[in-house]
């Protein structure tokens, strides 16, 4: 995604909801891994709309595997569409993401879940970025997650840097809060911003999703979420995430 645009899967069933706050639907990312060997894949259509044009993920691909009960793999890409007030659609291919989890405290022994979570956000074509189909450069994000549960309630952090080597590197930061109602529904909320490392030119997003398990396989997964706070006369976001979670 490009407003940076992932969640837990050891356990299914009402568990699951209940451990999983971050993740897609939301911004926010949780320590949360597959399991060994397990496929958890987010396909999705996103998007995000300005005051003067509307970006369309088409799908969202969100690929992730488990190595051990600890690690996850994470690939991440999708063809956009882009409509500017004036101008004719466009697409191409969007930025990609590849980034690896590793959680090393377990809240089942340690009494709350963190890992680390380091990716690497590139653009694949030039072409997408000569068009705004892609942010221009490379991004490197280093942010830790923590989460615990409160019993049908579950609370989920991020922070951390971010690198870019074009413009100025910034901070992220995230809060998600999650209910789950019965064994098969999960609501979330959540805060998700970025700020500069002097904390100037702040950006705050408030988002609220849906989980909604519909087989142990099978989670439907929306979001729809603005920014409440942008720089200077920037355009504040609306944006929006429907898809499925699949389970292998």
């Amino acid at each position: 995604m490009r407003w940076g645009a992932l969640t837990a899967a050891l356990l299914l069933g009402a568990a699951r909801l209940a451990q999983a706050q971050g993740g897609p639907p939301m911004i926010t990312d949780d320590p949360g891994t597959p399991g060994d060997r397990k496929w958890e894949i987010n396909l999705a259509t996103a998007f995000e709309h300005r005051a003067e044009e509307t970006a369309w993920d088409a799908p969202a691909i969100d690929l992730n595997y488990g190595v051990g009960d600890c690690v996850q793999l994470t690939l991440q890409t999708a063809p956009v569409l882009l409509k500017r007030e004036g101008h004719g659609l466009v697409g191409g291919l969007g930025s990609a993401e590849a980034a690896v989890k590793w959680r090393f405290l377990d809240e089942e022994r340690a009494g709350v879940a963190v890992s680390t979570f380091p990716r690497v956000i590139f653009s694949v074509l030039q072409s997408s970025v000569r068009r705004g189909l892609a942010e221009d450069g490379t991004r490197f994000q280093l942010p830790v997650q923590a989460a615990r549960k409160f019993g049908p309630v579950g609370v989920n952090l991020e922070f951390g840097p971010l690198v870019s080597t074009v413009g100025r590197s910034e901070w992220l930061y995230g809060l998600v809060g999650g209910v789950a109602l019965g064994k098969r529904t999960a609501l979330m909320a959540e805060l998700h911003g970025t700020a500069r490392t002097n904390l100037s030119r702040d950006v705050l997003a408030v988002n609220v999703g849906l989980r909604q398990e519909l087989t142990a396989t099978r989670i439907l997964i929306l979001s729809l979420g603005h920014e409440v706070r942008a720089p200077g006369d920037e355009s504040r976001a609306f944006f929006g995430y429907a898809g499925m979670q699949l389970l292998y």
